[in-house]
């Protein structure tokens, strides 16, 4: 309530105006009054001010009780209305009340005026905040109809036993999925047995755990074979479920397009590789036979080279087609460390001529990959002895834990590389160095992870190359 009580006075006495005035003063209440007599000042006093409370005659010769209040009908204002009269009934006060007066006094016992407005206004003011959170709340009751219905996913609340207690549905999913439609029905009501099997074990799992878990269904609807993913997530109540189905159809037919078209691409690389290598075949046989009884020494050295490509081409073929079933090979929990002494061990007996210097501080060293770890391992220490001309070579190896992940690294003191060929051996679109470094980098990508190619000293690439694969940690 304000310090100073802002009170409209409907009545015709000045001397009853005064009186009411002065019993309000004595009463400690700070006022400013305005004083109508008819609905014509009623309604300017009401459009040109704002008012806390209205006090009323009841006994005014033009003007009633029941005009007044009509007024603040029609004005859609809720303030405290207290009828003050000279003389009134009690059959009369109560009909007055129920007609909407919050209170009424008689003018030769006005002892209750000041407390009465006192608790009016503040009741009042409750009204008020009620009414301002009930609107907040059907507004926010509106937009959540409203996202509720843009939906395309069928949405229901579910309990343990799978009794539906809530059910919004979008998609036709759920015929006649209209609002209360399906409450307390069984989930076995609207589902085949099978689905209803998934659904009441992931459920389970859900309600014990309090996690959100997914899985992928087809369903029948309509006749049309469709494929869903199903989320159920724990209620805030903890003992029932929130599950949304989405229609994945679209997604999975894309899925089986792109695995038939990779499924051919790989059956062409088969066949183009299986007659590649033929050709191959037949060019080191030839080059054997013009080596035999061979003196030109030239003639030997250009034979040997062929005989190296033909060797280099059919290790490429190899290569490129291991590497195609990257994509479909799972990945599981691997021990980097091991992988890593293992690659490592193959390779020291193959390379006898180069000196590896190995730092692994890391054991234990737990990753999400597949076979081609190891492929990408041996990868990396083939690049680096490869342009290696120094006797002896040397390479340093080192495995340790960073940033939530686990790196590897394996330098050499070969040429180095520079920074634009840096560039252009990440870029794919470049073509250059062959096929092995863009293996590391798939690889590394399909496990999530990064692959960089950096100086072994810093700022001076001529001091050797250093390559660096980092992969996140798993538990």
């Amino acid at each position: 309530m304000s310090e100073d009580t802002r009170i409209l006075l409907i009545e015709d006495s000045e001397d009853d105006a005064l009186l009411i005035e002065r019993v309000m003063e004595k009463g400690g209440l700070s006022v400013t009054i305005k004083r109508v007599c008819d609905g014509i000042e009623m309604r300017r006093a009401l459009e040109d001010d704002s008012w806390d409370a209205i006090l009323c005659d009841y006994m005014m010769p033009e003007f009633s009780v029941e005009d007044a209040m009509k007024e603040l009908e029609i004005k859609d204002l809720d303030l405290p209305f207290i009828i003050v009269s000279g003389t009134i009934s009690d059959e009369v006060a109560v009909e007055m009340m129920h007609a909407g007066a919050h209170d009424y006094l008689t003018k030769n016992n006005l002892s209750r005026l000041v407390p009465a407005i006192r608790r009016e206004i503040g009741e009042a003011e409750q009204r008020r905040k009620r009414r301002a959170t009930e609107q907040a709340l059907r507004e926010s009751e509106r937009k959540h109809r409203m996202l509720v219905e843009s939906l395309t996913d069928t949405v229901f609340v579910m309990g343990k036993k799978g009794e539906i207690s809530e059910l919004y549905s979008q998609t036709g999913l759920i015929p006649d999925a209209s609002p209360g439609k399906h409450i307390a029905q069984k989930l076995s009501d609207l589902f085949p047995e099978v689905v209803v099997s998934r659904f009441m074990d992931t459920t389970s799992e859900v309600l014990e755990s309090q996690f959100a878990l997914s899985f992928e269904h087809s369903l029948d609807t309509r006749g049309i074979q469709k494929w869903f993913s199903i989320s159920v997530s724990p209620h805030e109540d903890g003992k029932r479920v929130v599950v949304v189905m989405r229609d994945i159809s679209d997604l999975k037919k894309a899925e089986e397009e792109a695995r038939a078209a990779h499924n051919i691409a790989l059956l062409y690389q088969d066949i183009t590789g299986h007659d590649i290598r033929n050709y191959l075949q037949a060019i080191i046989i030839a080059s054997d036979l013009l080596c035999i009884d061979e003196s030109d020494a030239t003639r030997i050295s250009l034979l040997d080279h062929i005989g190296a490509s033909v060797t280099e081409c059919s290790e490429l073929i190899s290569s490129v087609q291991s590497t195609a079933a990257l994509l479909t090979t799972p990945s599981e929990k691997m021990s980097l460390d091991s992988s890593l002494k293992r690659c490592l061990d193959v390779f020291s007996k193959d390379h006898k001529d180069v000196v590896i210097e190995k730092r692994i501080k890391k054991k234990k060293a737990i990753v999400n990959a597949d076979s081609f770890l190891n492929h990408l391992i041996m990868n990396m220490l083939s690049n680096a002895m490869k342009y290696n001309e120094n006797t002896p070579k040397r390479i340093w190896v080192e495995l340790d834990e960073v940033e939530g992940g686990y790196a590897v690294t394996i330098a050499d003191d070969g040429p180095g590389i520079s920074a634009s060929m840096k560039e252009n051996l990440l870029d794919p679109e470049r073509r250059s160095g062959g096929i092995g470094i863009h293996q590391c980098v798939q690889i590394t990508n399909k496990y999530s992870g990064t692959f960089d190619i950096l100086d072994r000293i810093d700022g001076d690439y001529t001091q050797g190359a250093m390559f660096r694969f980092w992969l996140p940690k798993t538990n």
